[in-house]
Protein backbone atom coordinates (compact mmCIF):
# COMPACT_ATOMS: atom_id res chain seq x y z
CA UNK A 1 0.00 0.00 0.00
CA UNK A 2 1.48 3.38 -0.95
CA UNK A 3 1.57 6.38 1.39
CA UNK A 4 -1.50 8.09 -0.06
CA UNK A 5 -3.66 4.94 -0.14
CA UNK A 6 -2.56 4.14 3.38
CA UNK A 7 -3.46 7.62 4.56
CA UNK A 8 -6.93 7.29 3.01
CA UNK A 9 -7.58 4.05 4.87
CA UNK A 10 -6.46 5.67 8.13
CA UNK A 11 -8.72 8.67 7.55
CA UNK A 12 -11.77 6.44 7.00
CA UNK A 13 -10.89 4.34 10.06
CA UNK A 14 -10.36 7.47 12.17
CA UNK A 15 -13.74 8.89 11.16
CA UNK A 16 -15.56 5.67 12.03
CA UNK A 17 -13.65 5.25 15.31
CA UNK A 18 -14.33 8.84 16.29
CA UNK A 19 -18.06 8.41 15.74
CA UNK A 20 -18.08 5.04 17.50
CA UNK A 21 -16.14 6.28 20.52
CA UNK A 22 -18.44 9.25 20.87
CA UNK A 23 -21.35 6.81 21.19
CA UNK A 24 -23.39 8.49 18.49
CA UNK A 25 -22.88 9.29 14.84
CA UNK A 26 -22.61 12.99 14.06
CA UNK A 27 -23.15 14.47 10.60
CA UNK A 28 -20.53 16.45 8.70
CA UNK A 29 -20.71 20.24 8.93
CA UNK A 30 -23.63 21.65 6.99
CA UNK A 31 -25.33 18.28 6.48
CA UNK A 32 -28.49 17.33 8.39
CA UNK A 33 -28.73 13.94 10.07
CA UNK A 34 -30.71 11.52 7.90
CA UNK A 35 -33.98 10.26 9.40
CA UNK A 36 -33.21 6.64 8.45
CA UNK A 37 -30.23 4.48 7.51
CA UNK A 38 -27.60 5.06 10.22
CA UNK A 39 -28.82 3.75 13.56
CA UNK A 40 -31.28 0.96 12.73
CA UNK A 41 -30.44 -2.34 14.46
CA UNK A 42 -31.41 -5.71 13.00
CA UNK A 43 -33.68 -7.88 15.19
CA UNK A 44 -31.91 -10.95 16.59
CA UNK A 45 -32.25 -14.05 14.42
CA UNK A 46 -33.68 -17.23 15.93
CA UNK A 47 -31.27 -18.98 18.23
CA UNK A 48 -30.84 -21.81 17.77
CA UNK A 49 -32.17 -21.48 14.23
CA UNK A 50 -33.47 -25.02 13.85
CA UNK A 51 -36.90 -24.49 12.36
CA UNK A 52 -38.47 -22.27 9.75
CA UNK A 53 -39.37 -18.94 11.38
CA UNK A 54 -41.76 -16.46 9.74
CA UNK A 55 -40.03 -13.20 8.79
CA UNK A 56 -36.50 -14.63 8.93
CA UNK A 57 -35.02 -15.83 5.65
CA UNK A 58 -31.83 -17.90 5.54
CA UNK A 59 -30.41 -17.84 2.00
CA UNK A 60 -27.33 -19.77 0.86
CA UNK A 61 -27.44 -20.62 -2.84
CA UNK A 62 -23.97 -22.18 -2.65
CA UNK A 63 -25.24 -24.87 -0.25
CA UNK A 64 -26.01 -28.09 -2.15
CA UNK A 65 -29.11 -28.65 0.02
CA UNK A 66 -30.61 -25.23 -0.79
CA UNK A 67 -34.09 -25.14 -2.29
CA UNK A 68 -36.96 -22.69 -2.68
CA UNK A 69 -39.50 -25.47 -3.20
CA UNK A 70 -41.80 -25.65 -0.17
CA UNK A 71 -39.18 -23.67 1.76
CA UNK A 72 -40.62 -20.23 2.40
CA UNK A 73 -38.03 -19.03 4.91
CA UNK A 74 -35.11 -21.45 5.09
CA UNK A 75 -32.83 -22.50 7.92
CA UNK A 76 -29.08 -23.11 8.22
CA UNK A 77 -29.71 -26.81 7.65
CA UNK A 78 -32.08 -26.25 4.72
CA UNK A 79 -31.42 -22.81 3.17
CA UNK A 80 -33.35 -21.03 0.48
CA UNK A 81 -31.59 -20.66 -2.87
CA UNK A 82 -32.82 -17.11 -3.61
CA UNK A 83 -34.10 -13.98 -1.95
CA UNK A 84 -37.89 -13.59 -2.41
CA UNK A 85 -38.59 -10.88 -4.97
CA UNK A 86 -41.04 -9.12 -2.62
CA UNK A 87 -40.29 -8.75 1.08
CA UNK A 88 -42.89 -7.67 3.65
CA UNK A 89 -42.31 -5.29 6.56
CA UNK A 90 -40.04 -6.60 9.28
CA UNK A 91 -38.30 -9.20 7.11
CA UNK A 92 -34.70 -10.16 7.85
CA UNK A 93 -32.76 -11.88 5.07
CA UNK A 94 -29.49 -13.44 6.18
CA UNK A 95 -27.39 -14.09 3.09
CA UNK A 96 -24.46 -16.54 2.97
CA UNK A 97 -21.83 -17.76 0.55
CA UNK A 98 -21.70 -16.96 -3.16
CA UNK A 99 -24.89 -15.43 -4.50
CA UNK A 100 -24.94 -15.18 -8.29
CA UNK A 101 -28.69 -14.71 -8.75
CA UNK A 102 -29.42 -11.64 -10.90
CA UNK A 103 -32.12 -9.31 -9.63
CA UNK A 104 -32.63 -7.06 -12.62
CA UNK A 105 -35.96 -6.36 -14.31
CA UNK A 106 -38.35 -8.15 -14.24
CA UNK A 107 -36.81 -9.87 -11.19
CA UNK A 108 -35.84 -6.79 -9.23
CA UNK A 109 -36.23 -6.77 -5.45
CA UNK A 110 -39.24 -4.87 -4.09
CA UNK A 111 -39.14 -4.07 -0.39
CA UNK A 112 -42.19 -3.12 1.67
CA UNK A 113 -40.70 -2.07 4.99
CA UNK A 114 -42.11 0.52 7.35
CA UNK A 115 -40.47 2.92 9.78
CA UNK A 116 -41.51 0.69 12.68
CA UNK A 117 -40.63 -2.54 10.88
CA UNK A 118 -37.79 -2.01 8.39
CA UNK A 119 -36.43 -4.80 6.19
CA UNK A 120 -32.80 -6.00 6.38
CA UNK A 121 -30.81 -7.87 3.73
CA UNK A 122 -27.45 -8.60 5.27
CA UNK A 123 -24.37 -10.63 5.90
CA UNK A 124 -23.79 -11.78 9.44
CA UNK A 125 -21.02 -9.26 10.14
CA UNK A 126 -18.68 -6.77 8.50
CA UNK A 127 -16.03 -9.51 8.52
CA UNK A 128 -18.25 -12.24 7.09
CA UNK A 129 -19.77 -10.93 3.90
CA UNK A 130 -21.66 -12.96 1.28
CA UNK A 131 -20.33 -12.38 -2.24
CA UNK A 132 -22.93 -11.10 -4.72
CA UNK A 133 -21.99 -11.34 -8.40
CA UNK A 134 -25.37 -10.62 -9.99
CA UNK A 135 -26.79 -7.28 -11.09
CA UNK A 136 -29.31 -5.90 -8.57
CA UNK A 137 -32.18 -3.46 -9.02
CA UNK A 138 -33.93 -2.63 -5.78
CA UNK A 139 -36.84 -0.36 -4.84
CA UNK A 140 -39.31 0.10 -2.04
CA UNK A 141 -39.39 1.63 1.42
CA UNK A 142 -37.57 1.43 4.74
CA UNK A 143 -34.88 -1.14 4.10
CA UNK A 144 -31.21 -1.63 4.96
CA UNK A 145 -28.54 -3.51 3.02
CA UNK A 146 -25.48 -4.22 5.17
CA UNK A 147 -22.36 -6.38 5.44
CA UNK A 148 -22.43 -7.40 1.79
CA UNK A 149 -19.80 -7.71 -0.93
CA UNK A 150 -20.83 -6.89 -4.49
CA UNK A 151 -18.21 -8.38 -6.83
CA UNK A 152 -19.24 -7.72 -10.40
CA UNK A 153 -19.15 -10.56 -12.92
CA UNK A 154 -19.40 -10.25 -16.72
CA UNK A 155 -22.41 -9.58 -18.87
CA UNK A 156 -23.45 -6.10 -17.76
CA UNK A 157 -21.28 -3.75 -19.82
CA UNK A 158 -21.78 -0.11 -18.91
CA UNK A 159 -24.15 -0.79 -16.03
CA UNK A 160 -23.82 -0.07 -12.35
CA UNK A 161 -23.98 -3.27 -10.34
CA UNK A 162 -26.34 -2.05 -7.62
CA UNK A 163 -29.20 0.27 -8.55
CA UNK A 164 -31.59 2.04 -6.20
CA UNK A 165 -34.57 2.69 -8.45
CA UNK A 166 -37.84 4.58 -8.06
CA UNK A 167 -40.11 4.40 -6.28
CA UNK A 168 -37.85 4.27 -3.22
CA UNK A 169 -38.14 6.10 0.06
CA UNK A 170 -35.85 5.61 3.05
CA UNK A 171 -33.14 3.07 2.38
CA UNK A 172 -29.63 2.45 3.64
CA UNK A 173 -26.51 0.78 2.26
CA UNK A 174 -23.76 0.36 4.86
CA UNK A 175 -20.63 -1.61 5.76
CA UNK A 176 -20.51 -3.04 2.25
CA UNK A 177 -17.74 -3.60 -0.31
CA UNK A 178 -18.66 -2.76 -3.92
CA UNK A 179 -16.09 -3.58 -6.60
CA UNK A 180 -16.65 -4.00 -10.27
CA UNK A 181 -15.43 -5.49 -13.52
CA UNK A 182 -13.29 -3.82 -16.23
CA UNK A 183 -16.44 -2.83 -18.15
CA UNK A 184 -18.92 -1.94 -15.40
CA UNK A 185 -19.72 -1.70 -11.71
CA UNK A 186 -20.47 0.76 -8.94
CA UNK A 187 -23.72 2.07 -7.48
CA UNK A 188 -26.46 4.10 -9.16
CA UNK A 189 -29.32 6.04 -7.57
CA UNK A 190 -31.78 7.07 -10.26
CA UNK A 191 -35.35 7.13 -11.51
CA UNK A 192 -36.26 6.05 -15.03
CA UNK A 193 -39.92 7.03 -14.66
CA UNK A 194 -41.90 9.88 -13.12
CA UNK A 195 -41.48 8.64 -9.55
CA UNK A 196 -38.70 9.59 -7.15
CA UNK A 197 -35.92 8.15 -5.06
CA UNK A 198 -35.78 9.91 -1.70
CA UNK A 199 -34.12 9.40 1.65
CA UNK A 200 -31.37 6.98 0.59
CA UNK A 201 -28.22 6.78 2.77
CA UNK A 202 -24.94 5.33 1.45
CA UNK A 203 -22.82 5.06 4.59
CA UNK A 204 -19.43 3.61 5.59
CA UNK A 205 -18.86 1.51 2.48
CA UNK A 206 -15.78 0.77 0.40
CA UNK A 207 -16.40 1.34 -3.32
CA UNK A 208 -13.48 0.60 -5.60
CA UNK A 209 -12.14 -0.74 -8.90
CA UNK A 210 -15.31 -0.13 -10.89
CA UNK A 211 -14.49 -0.02 -14.60
CA UNK A 212 -10.97 0.22 -16.00
CA UNK A 213 -8.95 3.21 -14.79
CA UNK A 214 -6.56 2.62 -17.70
CA UNK A 215 -9.29 2.74 -20.36
CA UNK A 216 -8.19 4.63 -23.47
CA UNK A 217 -11.64 6.20 -23.91
CA UNK A 218 -14.24 7.97 -21.77
CA UNK A 219 -15.66 4.85 -20.11
CA UNK A 220 -17.56 6.81 -17.43
CA UNK A 221 -18.09 4.04 -14.86
CA UNK A 222 -18.56 6.00 -11.65
CA UNK A 223 -18.16 4.73 -8.11
CA UNK A 224 -21.54 6.28 -7.29
CA UNK A 225 -23.75 7.74 -10.04
CA UNK A 226 -26.74 9.92 -9.09
CA UNK A 227 -29.33 10.61 -11.76
CA UNK A 228 -32.71 12.25 -12.28
CA UNK A 229 -35.53 12.53 -9.74
CA UNK A 230 -33.37 11.87 -6.70
CA UNK A 231 -33.67 14.00 -3.59
CA UNK A 232 -32.44 13.95 0.00
CA UNK A 233 -29.58 11.55 -0.67
CA UNK A 234 -26.74 11.10 1.83
CA UNK A 235 -23.33 9.80 0.69
CA UNK A 236 -21.29 9.81 3.88
CA UNK A 237 -18.17 8.27 5.44
CA UNK A 238 -17.28 6.07 2.45
CA UNK A 239 -13.95 5.36 0.77
CA UNK A 240 -14.10 5.48 -3.05
CA UNK A 241 -11.20 4.77 -5.36
CA UNK A 242 -10.11 3.57 -8.78
CA UNK A 243 -13.35 4.27 -10.66
CA UNK A 244 -12.97 4.73 -14.41
CA UNK A 245 -15.26 7.76 -14.14
CA UNK A 246 -15.71 10.03 -11.13
CA UNK A 247 -15.66 8.70 -7.61
CA UNK A 248 -19.09 10.34 -7.30
CA UNK A 249 -21.02 11.99 -10.13
CA UNK A 250 -24.37 13.78 -9.72
CA UNK A 251 -26.16 14.44 -13.01
CA UNK A 252 -29.90 14.88 -13.47
CA UNK A 253 -29.59 15.88 -17.13
CA UNK A 254 -30.63 19.09 -18.78
CA UNK A 255 -34.42 18.73 -18.65
CA UNK A 256 -34.58 17.24 -15.14
CA UNK A 257 -32.19 19.49 -13.22
CA UNK A 258 -34.74 20.64 -10.65
CA UNK A 259 -35.73 17.04 -9.81
CA UNK A 260 -32.34 16.17 -8.33
CA UNK A 261 -31.82 18.21 -5.21
CA UNK A 262 -30.55 18.18 -1.63
CA UNK A 263 -27.68 15.81 -2.27
CA UNK A 264 -25.34 15.58 0.73
CA UNK A 265 -21.81 14.29 0.18
CA UNK A 266 -19.85 14.33 3.42
CA UNK A 267 -16.69 13.02 5.07
CA UNK A 268 -15.86 10.60 2.29
CA UNK A 269 -12.36 9.81 1.10
CA UNK A 270 -12.05 9.66 -2.70
CA UNK A 271 -8.77 9.05 -4.50
CA UNK A 272 -7.09 7.66 -7.64
CA UNK A 273 -10.19 7.79 -9.84
CA UNK A 274 -9.75 8.25 -13.59
CA UNK A 275 -11.73 11.49 -13.70
CA UNK A 276 -12.28 13.33 -10.41
CA UNK A 277 -13.03 12.50 -6.83
CA UNK A 278 -16.45 14.19 -6.83
CA UNK A 279 -18.34 16.03 -9.53
CA UNK A 280 -21.79 17.44 -10.11
CA UNK A 281 -23.56 18.46 -13.28
CA UNK A 282 -27.21 19.53 -13.38
CA UNK A 283 -28.62 19.44 -9.85
CA UNK A 284 -29.78 21.84 -7.13
CA UNK A 285 -28.65 22.19 -3.51
CA UNK A 286 -25.60 19.96 -3.51
CA UNK A 287 -23.34 20.02 -0.43
CA UNK A 288 -19.80 18.60 -0.46
CA UNK A 289 -18.54 18.81 3.12
CA UNK A 290 -15.43 17.61 4.97
CA UNK A 291 -14.36 15.19 2.27
CA UNK A 292 -10.74 14.16 1.75
CA UNK A 293 -9.95 14.08 -1.98
CA UNK A 294 -6.59 13.44 -3.58
CA UNK A 295 -4.51 11.90 -6.35
CA UNK A 296 -6.42 12.70 -9.54
CA UNK A 297 -4.55 13.36 -12.76
CA UNK A 298 -5.54 14.44 -16.27
CA UNK A 299 -6.24 11.84 -18.92
CA UNK A 300 -8.39 11.24 -21.97
CA UNK A 301 -11.59 12.02 -20.04
CA UNK A 302 -10.71 14.62 -17.40
CA UNK A 303 -8.47 17.50 -16.42
CA UNK A 304 -7.32 16.00 -13.13
CA UNK A 305 -9.41 17.98 -10.64
CA UNK A 306 -9.95 16.78 -7.10
CA UNK A 307 -13.59 17.94 -7.36
CA UNK A 308 -15.82 20.34 -9.26
CA UNK A 309 -18.84 20.92 -11.46
CA UNK A 310 -20.06 21.83 -14.94
CA UNK A 311 -23.29 22.55 -16.86
CA UNK A 312 -24.54 25.13 -14.33
CA UNK A 313 -25.83 23.32 -11.27
CA UNK A 314 -27.53 25.63 -8.78
CA UNK A 315 -26.42 26.27 -5.19
CA UNK A 316 -23.40 24.00 -4.98
CA UNK A 317 -21.44 24.20 -1.73
CA UNK A 318 -17.85 23.06 -1.23
CA UNK A 319 -17.40 23.23 2.55
CA UNK A 320 -14.33 22.37 4.65
CA UNK A 321 -12.92 19.78 2.26
CA UNK A 322 -9.27 18.70 2.32
CA UNK A 323 -7.82 18.41 -1.21
CA UNK A 324 -4.29 17.63 -2.35
CA UNK A 325 -2.13 15.99 -5.01
CA UNK A 326 -4.23 16.85 -8.08
CA UNK A 327 -3.75 19.09 -11.15
CA UNK A 328 -6.65 21.27 -9.95
CA UNK A 329 -8.12 21.51 -6.47
CA UNK A 330 -11.69 22.57 -7.25
CA UNK A 331 -12.34 23.00 -10.97
CA UNK A 332 -15.50 24.17 -12.67
CA UNK A 333 -16.32 23.48 -16.30
CA UNK A 334 -18.29 25.31 -18.92
CA UNK A 335 -21.92 26.17 -18.23
CA UNK A 336 -22.68 25.53 -21.93
CA UNK A 337 -26.23 26.82 -21.53
CA UNK A 338 -27.35 23.41 -20.27
CA UNK A 339 -28.32 24.25 -16.70
CA UNK A 340 -30.02 27.17 -14.96
CA UNK A 341 -27.73 27.45 -11.92
CA UNK A 342 -26.09 30.72 -10.89
CA UNK A 343 -24.74 30.34 -7.32
CA UNK A 344 -21.72 28.37 -6.13
CA UNK A 345 -19.85 28.57 -2.83
CA UNK A 346 -16.32 27.58 -1.78
CA UNK A 347 -15.91 27.94 1.99
CA UNK A 348 -13.33 26.74 4.49
CA UNK A 349 -11.49 24.34 2.21
CA UNK A 350 -7.84 23.40 2.77
CA UNK A 351 -6.14 22.90 -0.60
CA UNK A 352 -2.48 22.06 -1.07
CA UNK A 353 0.02 20.37 -3.39
CA UNK A 354 -1.83 21.28 -6.58
CA UNK A 355 0.57 21.07 -9.51
CA UNK A 356 0.22 20.57 -13.24
CA UNK A 357 1.27 17.39 -15.00
CA UNK A 358 2.67 19.42 -17.91
CA UNK A 359 1.81 22.39 -20.14
CA UNK A 360 1.21 25.11 -17.56
CA UNK A 361 0.18 28.40 -19.21
CA UNK A 362 0.17 31.41 -16.86
CA UNK A 363 -1.36 33.66 -19.51
CA UNK A 364 -4.85 32.13 -19.27
CA UNK A 365 -7.38 31.84 -16.51
CA UNK A 366 -7.84 28.21 -17.53
CA UNK A 367 -4.47 27.43 -15.96
CA UNK A 368 -3.99 24.95 -13.13
CA UNK A 369 -4.92 26.35 -9.73
CA UNK A 370 -6.25 25.52 -6.30
CA UNK A 371 -9.65 26.96 -7.28
CA UNK A 372 -10.35 27.33 -11.02
CA UNK A 373 -13.64 28.99 -11.97
CA UNK A 374 -14.42 28.96 -15.70
CA UNK A 375 -18.01 27.94 -14.93
CA UNK A 376 -20.62 29.42 -12.66
CA UNK A 377 -22.06 32.93 -12.47
CA UNK A 378 -21.83 34.16 -8.88
CA UNK A 379 -18.96 32.43 -7.09
CA UNK A 380 -18.26 33.03 -3.40
CA UNK A 381 -14.73 32.07 -2.31
CA UNK A 382 -14.50 32.54 1.45
CA UNK A 383 -12.10 31.52 4.25
CA UNK A 384 -10.06 28.95 2.35
CA UNK A 385 -6.42 28.08 3.06
CA UNK A 386 -4.38 27.48 -0.10
CA UNK A 387 -0.73 26.42 0.03
CA UNK A 388 1.91 24.94 -2.30
CA UNK A 389 0.04 25.39 -5.58
CA UNK A 390 0.69 26.51 -9.16
CA UNK A 391 -1.81 29.35 -8.67
CA UNK A 392 -4.43 30.34 -6.14
CA UNK A 393 -7.86 31.47 -7.39
CA UNK A 394 -8.27 31.91 -11.15
CA UNK A 395 -11.08 32.44 -13.63
CA UNK A 396 -11.26 33.03 -17.39
CA UNK A 397 -14.97 33.81 -17.12
CA UNK A 398 -16.56 36.95 -18.52
CA UNK A 399 -19.97 36.99 -16.81
CA UNK A 400 -21.21 37.16 -13.24
CA UNK A 401 -18.80 37.86 -10.39
CA UNK A 402 -16.25 36.27 -8.10
CA UNK A 403 -16.43 37.35 -4.45
CA UNK A 404 -13.15 36.62 -2.65
CA UNK A 405 -12.78 37.21 1.09
CA UNK A 406 -10.87 36.00 4.14
CA UNK A 407 -8.56 33.60 2.28
CA UNK A 408 -4.94 32.70 3.01
CA UNK A 409 -2.85 31.95 -0.10
CA UNK A 410 0.84 31.08 0.20
CA UNK A 411 3.65 29.31 -1.63
CA UNK A 412 2.51 29.84 -5.22
CA UNK A 413 5.24 27.81 -6.86
CA UNK A 414 4.98 28.82 -10.52
CA UNK A 415 7.05 31.97 -10.96
CA UNK A 416 4.35 33.47 -13.18
CA UNK A 417 1.46 31.92 -11.31
CA UNK A 418 -0.86 34.36 -9.56
CA UNK A 419 -2.37 34.34 -6.12
CA UNK A 420 -5.52 35.71 -7.78
CA UNK A 421 -6.13 35.96 -11.53
CA UNK A 422 -9.40 37.16 -13.10
CA UNK A 423 -8.62 37.22 -16.80
CA UNK A 424 -11.50 39.20 -18.31
CA UNK A 425 -12.05 42.88 -17.55
CA UNK A 426 -15.82 42.46 -17.40
CA UNK A 427 -15.56 39.80 -14.71
CA UNK A 428 -12.99 41.77 -12.71
CA UNK A 429 -15.13 44.91 -12.80
CA UNK A 430 -18.05 43.04 -11.21
CA UNK A 431 -15.94 41.15 -8.64
CA UNK A 432 -14.44 41.97 -5.27
CA UNK A 433 -11.51 40.91 -3.11
CA UNK A 434 -10.94 41.87 0.52
CA UNK A 435 -9.41 40.62 3.77
CA UNK A 436 -6.82 38.23 2.39
CA UNK A 437 -3.42 37.14 3.65
CA UNK A 438 -0.84 36.55 0.92
CA UNK A 439 2.82 35.71 1.20
CA UNK A 440 5.48 37.59 -0.77
CA UNK A 441 5.87 38.19 -3.60
CA UNK A 442 2.12 38.61 -4.09
CA UNK A 443 0.92 38.47 -7.70
CA UNK A 444 -2.59 39.63 -8.61
CA UNK A 445 -3.97 39.96 -12.14
CA UNK A 446 -7.30 41.74 -12.23
CA UNK A 447 -8.84 41.95 -15.69
CA UNK A 448 -5.61 42.95 -17.41
CA UNK A 449 -2.28 41.35 -18.21
CA UNK A 450 -0.58 43.51 -15.60
CA UNK A 451 0.82 41.72 -12.56
CA UNK A 452 0.20 43.75 -9.40
CA UNK A 453 1.71 43.55 -5.95
CA UNK A 454 -0.86 43.82 -3.19
CA UNK A 455 -0.15 47.50 -2.65
CA UNK A 456 -0.17 48.14 -6.39
CA UNK A 457 -3.51 46.33 -6.69
CA UNK A 458 -5.06 48.47 -3.97
CA UNK A 459 -3.80 51.62 -5.68
CA UNK A 460 -4.94 50.61 -9.16
CA UNK A 461 -8.42 49.46 -8.11
CA UNK A 462 -10.05 51.72 -5.58
CA UNK A 463 -12.01 49.85 -2.94
CA UNK A 464 -10.39 46.50 -3.67
CA UNK A 465 -8.09 44.62 -1.29
CA UNK A 466 -9.52 46.21 1.85
CA UNK A 467 -8.10 44.56 4.95
CA UNK A 468 -5.65 42.47 2.96
CA UNK A 469 -2.06 42.01 4.10
CA UNK A 470 1.29 40.61 2.97
CA UNK A 471 3.41 38.32 5.07
CA UNK A 472 4.29 34.81 6.18
CA UNK A 473 1.06 33.16 7.40
CA UNK A 474 3.07 31.40 10.13
CA UNK A 475 1.50 28.00 9.66
CA UNK A 476 2.03 25.57 12.55
CA UNK A 477 4.03 23.05 10.51
CA UNK A 478 3.86 23.70 6.76
CA UNK A 479 6.40 20.96 5.98
CA UNK A 480 3.74 18.38 6.87
CA UNK A 481 0.79 20.53 5.76
CA UNK A 482 -0.46 21.45 9.21
CA UNK A 483 -1.85 24.76 8.00
CA UNK A 484 -3.29 26.13 11.23
CA UNK A 485 -2.05 29.55 12.32
CA UNK A 486 0.66 30.06 14.90
CA UNK A 487 0.68 32.84 17.47
CA UNK A 488 1.79 36.06 15.79
CA UNK A 489 0.25 35.31 12.42
CA UNK A 490 -1.08 38.35 10.59
CA UNK A 491 -4.25 36.37 9.93
CA UNK A 492 -5.37 36.22 13.57
CA UNK A 493 -8.36 38.48 14.34
CA UNK A 494 -7.74 40.20 10.99
CA UNK A 495 -10.57 38.64 9.02
CA UNK A 496 -14.22 39.32 8.66
CA UNK A 497 -17.46 37.37 8.64
CA UNK A 498 -19.35 36.93 5.40
CA UNK A 499 -22.98 36.82 4.33
CA UNK A 500 -22.50 33.28 2.96
CA UNK A 501 -22.95 31.87 6.46
CA UNK A 502 -26.33 33.52 6.83
CA UNK A 503 -27.29 32.47 3.32
CA UNK A 504 -26.66 28.83 4.20
CA UNK A 505 -28.58 29.13 7.46
CA UNK A 506 -31.52 30.79 5.74
CA UNK A 507 -31.69 28.05 3.12
CA UNK A 508 -31.05 24.96 5.25
CA UNK A 509 -31.36 25.93 8.92
CA UNK A 510 -27.82 24.79 9.79
CA UNK A 511 -25.04 26.97 11.21
CA UNK A 512 -21.80 26.60 9.21
CA UNK A 513 -19.96 29.51 10.87
CA UNK A 514 -17.14 27.14 11.79
CA UNK A 515 -13.57 26.42 10.80
CA UNK A 516 -12.23 23.38 8.98
CA UNK A 517 -11.95 21.45 12.26
CA UNK A 518 -15.52 22.26 13.30
CA UNK A 519 -14.63 25.02 15.79
CA UNK A 520 -17.16 27.86 16.02
CA UNK A 521 -16.11 31.16 14.45
CA UNK A 522 -14.98 33.62 15.56
CA UNK A 523 -12.92 32.51 18.57
CA UNK A 524 -11.24 35.87 19.17
CA UNK A 525 -12.16 39.49 18.58
CA UNK A 526 -12.81 38.81 14.90
CA UNK A 527 -12.67 36.04 12.34
CA UNK A 528 -9.22 34.70 11.59
CA UNK A 529 -8.21 34.53 7.94
CA UNK A 530 -8.17 31.18 6.21
CA UNK A 531 -9.79 27.85 7.02
CA UNK A 532 -8.69 27.59 10.67
CA UNK A 533 -9.34 29.68 13.74
CA UNK A 534 -6.20 30.24 15.83
CA UNK A 535 -5.88 27.59 18.54
CA UNK A 536 -8.17 25.16 16.72
CA UNK A 537 -7.57 21.71 18.17
CA UNK A 538 -9.65 19.66 15.78
CA UNK A 539 -8.19 16.89 13.66
CA UNK A 540 -5.64 18.15 11.18
CA UNK A 541 -4.88 15.86 8.26
CA UNK A 542 -1.17 15.09 7.95
CA UNK A 543 0.49 14.86 4.56
CA UNK A 544 1.77 11.60 3.15
CA UNK A 545 5.55 11.49 3.09
CA UNK A 546 5.87 11.95 -0.65
CA UNK A 547 4.07 15.32 -0.42
CA UNK A 548 6.22 16.84 2.28
CA UNK A 549 7.63 20.17 1.15
CA UNK A 550 11.41 20.08 0.88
Amino acid sequence: MNAIAGLSALVVAAVLCANSSAGAWTPPIGIPAPPFGINEVVPPVPGPWLTSTPGFYYVDKSNAAATDSGNTYGTPALPRRTIPLTLPAGSVVELHGLYDEPHNSPRGLVINGTKAAPVFIRGTSANTKPVITGYWEISGSYFVLENLEFAAAGGYTGRSQLLFLSPTSFAGLRFTDVHGAPDHGGIAVVSFNTQTVSGVVIYANTIHDNGDVNATYDQDVHGIAVGARVNNLWIIDNEIYRSSGDGIQINAGQTDQATTHHIYVGRNTSHHNKQSGMWTKQAVDVVFSQNVIHSHRPGNSSGGACAGFQYAPHRVWFLFNRMFDCDYGIGTGSDSGLGFGTESYFIGNVISSIHHSGGYNPGTGWSNAAISLPGGVNRYVVSNTIYDVDAGIVSPGSTGAVYVSNNVIARVTETQGAHIFLEMASLAAASSMHHGLFDNPTRIKWGTGTVYTLSGFKTAFSGQGVGSVNGDPLFVKPAVYDLRLQSGSLGIDAGVGDSVYQTFYSLYGIDIAKDAAGVARPQGAAYDMGAYEFGSHGAVLPAPSNLIVK
